[in-house]
């Protein structure tokens, strides 16, 4: 999920389910959950999740529940939260994905007394997704959404290429692949540099497939490391030369166009090329990245999750809504949206007529990459591990990536220097 920061709306919105225990509540709060305010953090800003919040407000507001929806990106909210956890001036509840670092301040409030007594089944959420929530045996978010990152091709152009899908199986495929597929103006790999998160993205999904962690710098992984390091750089002659400065919206633009035939993305790519190019959902084709020298070919899954501030005066009434915005229903139309299902009771046909009013042009094809993303989270899934101080991390392997790439260093001063600056984050 990307999209460009927004402001803060004002929508109203309607809730069910029970409330938690030892919570605090506003003075504007009805005891029963049947009214007062809430402001919600929601980093979805493509159109279709701004829609779907626009849905939620609407029906929210039968219960006289008035939520302000704050719309900004997922590196703006970082930046946002930070300073207002530091002026004690937190929002109630905030879409999150790794939940690492608000833990870490303090910020975000266990759920286990409100799951106590509710009617929450967690048994129906997939366990990578709790797991995922979860730090030190206490959950911290309601998950609703499964994320995994892929490898995503244009089948046509691979095709052209004189490859299929399921030909690539290594490292060295992928390559292969890539050097078939560039031609002129058209390149068989992106690597979108010019975002700290993003760029950081593409070597951490490749790593999962060499059995190493970006964010557990281990001296001992080195031979990993030095694998990686070396498949990047064979990929270097396959990319756009503009890619360095590409943030997402451009990689996807050069994707929907035909001008890229194989991305490092994930499970959140509908959402982002649909509007650019329906036909895209159709010709494309998700994997986990193919094996490397040293490992498997794997997708790591996270999820996207509700949680509630601890700091959160109203506590309860955030409890309720955060139920309902974690219900089927509503993770049926978010799924629908973009991303998969976290919970296993939503199927591909309760996604289906929310598909069908999201995509209308491209409704066959969402519902491939839906079937293809659930499949691949079911059969190569693993979970994504949350990695401490992982904002600070994307900066340094961004400014690294950037130098190996443009020849600057080689590869082993590489490999010195990001085991020098990650393993100074990752030991505070």
């Amino acid at each position: 999920m990307i999209g460009v920061a927004g402001g803060a709306a004002t929508l109203t919105a309607c809730t069910g389910g029970g409330l938690g225990d030892g919570s605090s509540q506003s003075d504007d709060e009805g005891g029963d959950g049947s009214g007062g305010s809430l402001e919600i953090v929601w980093p979805g800003t493509s159109d279709p999740e701004i829609a779907v919040a626009e849905e939620f407000g609407a029906a929210m507001a039968e219960q006289g529940i008035e939520i302000e929806f704050n719309f900004l990106s997922w590196a703006d909210m970082q930046q946002q939260l930070a300073v207002r956890i530091q002026a004690n001036d937190v929002p109630d509840i905030t879409m999150t994905q790794d939940v690492t670092d608000l833990v870490g301040l303090g910020a975000l409030e266990p759920l286990e007394g409100y799951l106590e007594d509710s009617a929450v089944d967690t048994t129906l959420f997939s366990p990578g997704s709790l797991e995922y929530s979860t730090i030190d045996g206490k959950l911290y978010s309601l998950p609703y959404l499964a994320q995994a990152f892929t490898l995503i091709v244009n089948e046509p152009m691979l095709a052209e290429a004189g490859f299929a899908p399921e030909e690539l199986r290594t490292w060295d495929d992928v390559v292969a692949a890539a050097a078939a597929m560039t031609d002129g103006d058209r390149y068989g790999f992106a690597c979108p540099l010019g975002n700290p998160r993003f760029a950081f993205r593409v070597p951490l999904t490749m790593g999962y497939s060499n059995n190493l962690n970006l964010g557990d710098p281990d001296p001992a992984a080195e031979q990993r490391w030095l694998e990686l390091l070396d498949h990047l750089v064979a990929l270097q002659p396959y990319r756009p030369a503009a890619d360095v400065a590409w943030d997402y919206p451009e990689m996807w633009q050069a994707f929907a166009n035909g001008q890229v035939g194989m991305i490092v993305a994930g499970t959140y790519f509908s959402a982002n090329v649909q509007p650019l190019n329906p036909e895209a959902l159709e010709t494309a084709v998700s994997m986990p990245y193919p094996a490397g020298p040293s490992g498997e070919a794997l997708a790591p899954v996270s999820n996207a999750g509700y949680a509630i501030f601890s700091g959160s005066s109203n506590k309860e009434l955030a409890w309720t809504v955060l139920q309902e915005l974690a219900s089927p229903e509503w993770t049926a139309r978010l799924a629908a949206v973009v991303n998969t299902p976290a919970r296993a009771d939503v199927t591909i046909d309760d996604m289906a007529d929310a598909v069908a009013e999201v995509y209308p042009d491209a409704v066959e094809g969402r519902l491939t990459q839906l079937e293809n993303d659930m499949a691949v989270i079911q059969t190569s899934g693993t979970p994504l591990k949350q990695i401490v101080g992982q904002p600070e991390m994307e900066a340094e392997v961004q400014e690294v990536l950037l130098d190996l790439l443009d020849g600057s260093i080689e590869r082993d001063e590489a490999y010195g220097l990001l085991i020098e600056r990650l393993g100074a984050i990752a030991d505070g």
